[in-house]
Formats: C-alpha cells, structure tokens, sequence
C-alpha cells in the first residue's frame, strides 16, 4: 500500500469537503467560505451547512448543500466568482462525481424517502445546466435504490455504485442510461467505498469490518481481503481512494 498526502495552504480555515484525483488535482470549500484549488482561491456568498465540492471543467465548478428542504441546494460558478446557475439537486445527498460531462448525484435513505425531488431516484443524472436526465428509481419502475453507499467512475463512459437494498454493485453507461446489476458476494456487504481497476472492483469496508480492503474479481468470481485503513474513504479512480482532512487530503493506493 502506498500513501500521498498533499497540504493546502489554506490559512487559518478549515478544509469542510474536498475531491482530488491521483494526478495531483484538487478543489477543496473551507469553513469561511473559499474555493481552493491547485490555481484559484475564491470566496463566494452561498450559504452551505453540509457542502460537498466538485471540479466540472476548468472555468466552472458546482458545489450543493446536502441537505434541503425543497430549496434549490445545488449551484453552478465559474472561478471568476460567476454564479452560473441554481437548482435543486435532492435532499439526502450522500455523494457526488462527475464524469463524461455529467453529474451524478447519490443519495441515503432519508433524501429518497423524504419530500419529493431528484432525490426519490436514488441515483440522479444532471448535465451542466443543472437539467436532470436520468434517475435510477423513476426509470426501473420498482424501486432499486433505497440508500446509494458509495460510487466511483468506471472506464470513460460508466459508473459503478453499490446500493441498500439489494446490497448489489450496479453499473450504469453514461450515454446510453442503461444500467445493470451483478450477483455481489457476501464478503464485503455494506461497504463504503468503491474504486475500479480494468479489471477487479476494489472495495473497503464492511459492516464486519470497517477497515480492510477488498479485492473482486468478477470474472474469476474471486475476492481477495488485504490490507488495513481507518474507515472514511471515498473511491477515486485507477483503484485508489481518498481521505481528507482539516488542511490537506491522502491518496491510497491499496495492493494485494
């Protein structure tokens, strides 16, 4: 296992949320109200109590509030400091990548059985004006996703999520929004984070144990535990992982 730990200078704030890559890319939102990046820092005026951050392209960022009741809580800005638009992105978000020009929002149980909004779909589909495209829950006519655990990207046109309550991994194609489930083992049930490689599906976490690491090889039908990580990850690309904290964030690299 490798680890690279990367410090922001972010002055006398504090990191709230941040995503990165394993390329050295990063956007982090502080507790005064600053956008950080590798080249920007920039204050804005939204009010956010539980602010997830991510980078969609190199003038524009989107930042949502996890938690809302029925106001629009999701918001689109250029780094010159531009509000760009607003929208409800669904109560309950429990995380968010973006990937082949589209957000993907997820959700836990209390944003899909709460008010109404994207977040009913368990899974939702934006593009960059804030339009939804797709949901998971409203297009399979019975419900598939009652709390969204975890998601990464998958390839250059997919996602993989594992959701409750099938306690199944999912994936879905970008461009088509078909979507299918496969028959997951019981070895890493409840996990919550998910990294994919080209050809194994890495996992950490469990409900029995909430610090190794799983390795599932879906062709072999075969799953290798290793490794040991305090819990907290989120599943990045290339099968890596992500942890952050009040001043800079570690990427993981877990091997066999």
């Amino acid at each position: 296992m490798t680890e690279q730990t990367t410090h922001i200078d972010a002055g006398q704030s504090k990191i709230l949320n941040l995503d990165a890559d394993d390329q050295g890319n990063f956007i982090a939102f502080t507790d005064n109200k600053t956008v950080v990046t590798n080249d920007h820092n920039l204050k804005i005026e939204i009010d956010l109590r539980f602010p997830i951050i991510r980078r969609l392209d190199n003038e524009t960022f989107f930042i949502a509030d996890s938690r809302t009741e029925k106001d629009n809580n999701g918001y689109i800005s250029k780094f010159s400091g531009q509000l760009v638009k607003s929208f409800l992105a669904g109560d309950g978000i429990e995380d968010i990548i973006v990937h082949r020009n589209k957000i993907i929002i997820t959700y836990f149980d209390e944003g899909v059985y709460g008010g109404d909004g994207p977040n009913g779909d368990g899974l939702a589909v934006f593009d960059f004006e804030g339009q939804q495209e797709f949901g998971v829950n409203s297009s399979a006519g019975d419900m598939v996703i009652a709390d969204c655990y975890c998601i990464c990207k998958h390839g250059t046109n997919k996602v993989l999520f594992y959701a409750y309550t099938d306690l199944k991994v999912f994936e879905l194609n970008l461009d088509t929004f078909k979507f299918e489930s496969f028959e997951t083992p019981n070895d890493f049930s409840g996990t919550s984070a998910i990294s994919s490689t080209v050809d194994k599906i890495i996992f950490h976490s469990s409900y029995n144990d909430k610090r190794s690491f799983f390795s599932w090889d879906r062709n072999k039908k075969e799953v290798i535990k290793f490794g040991d990580y305090s819990p907290g990850l989120t599943g990045i690309n290339n099968g890596k992982f992500l942890i952050y904290g009040d001043s800079g964030y570690t990427i993981i690299n877990p091997t066999e």
